[in-house]
């Protein structure tokens, strides 16, 4: 491991921290070298290092929970991969890759969540109508994504979450945008209420048709104003 350039620091630290995880040098499930380390050792400062660590969690590499400090989630490449080609894509892809997703994800999240995942969607979806409500676009990003990575992780299907998580940056910058081109209105609660109602009725047919509803909206909006941009 080599120290970084001065310039574009987050990056190069990133790019490092991602090569020695995708080498396996820090096993799954263990924590990563303390902050005074890494920092030494990349020539890093700590706000630098803490940004990077939190795009890896973002993308799944690490994780990090309270009481026990960031451990190593994934060594797959994939992951890095996916999320540099996500960045260059346009937001109908995000939302494409989204749907594909997230559709089939519902529907098996209808057939074997628990009662305890049902709970944290209630409140997921609880806080993102009260961000809404209150006007806090960071708050409400942060839930927005949390409530359909817990529809996800309710799925039951690794695949789908290591996927997911993989793009997680992406969805986060598509939620953004999207709040530009259509302000949170009924509609939106509606939908979204209707996916937790079909994934608590453990209806899979319902919960899928919900978030193609949902997401296909979203398509058609973002085309149709990117073709009257156009005009």
């Amino acid at each position: 491991m080599e120290k970084v350039q001065s310039k574009t620091l987050t990056e190069q630290a990133l790019n490092q921290l991602e090569q020695l995880l995708e080498s396996g040098e820090w096993p799954i499930g263990e924590k990563i070298p303390p902050e005074p380390v890494l920092m030494d050792t990349l020539g890093i400062s700590r706000n630098t290092l803490r940004e990077a660590i939190r795009s890896l969690v973002h993308a799944g590499y690490l994780e990090t929970r309270q009481g026990i400090g960031t451990t190593v989630k994934s060594h797959s490449g994939l992951d890095r991969a996916l999320r540099k080609r996500m960045r260059a894509g346009d937001l109908v892809e995000v939302l494409e890759l989204r749907l594909a997703l997230e559709w089939e994800a519902a529907e098996k999240a209808a057939l074997r969540r628990t009662d305890e995942q049902l709970g944290e969607m209630r409140g997921l979806l609880a806080l993102w109508k009260k961000s809404a409500e209150e006007g806090k676009t960071s708050s409400f990003v942060r839930h927005d994504s949390a409530f359909h990575q817990a529809v996800i992780r309710a799925s039951g299907n690794s695949m789908f979450m290591e996927m997911y998580d993989s793009i997680i940056d992406s969805v986060h910058q598509s939620i953004y945008n999207l709040i530009d081109l259509n302000d949170l209105n009924q509609e939106d609660i509606r939908m979204h209420t209707e996916l937790l109602s079909a994934i608590e009725e453990q209806d899979p047919v319902k919960a899928s048709e919900c978030v193609k509803k949902y997401l296909g909206t979203l398509i058609d909006q973002v085309n149709a104003s990117e073709h009257n941009r156009k005009k």
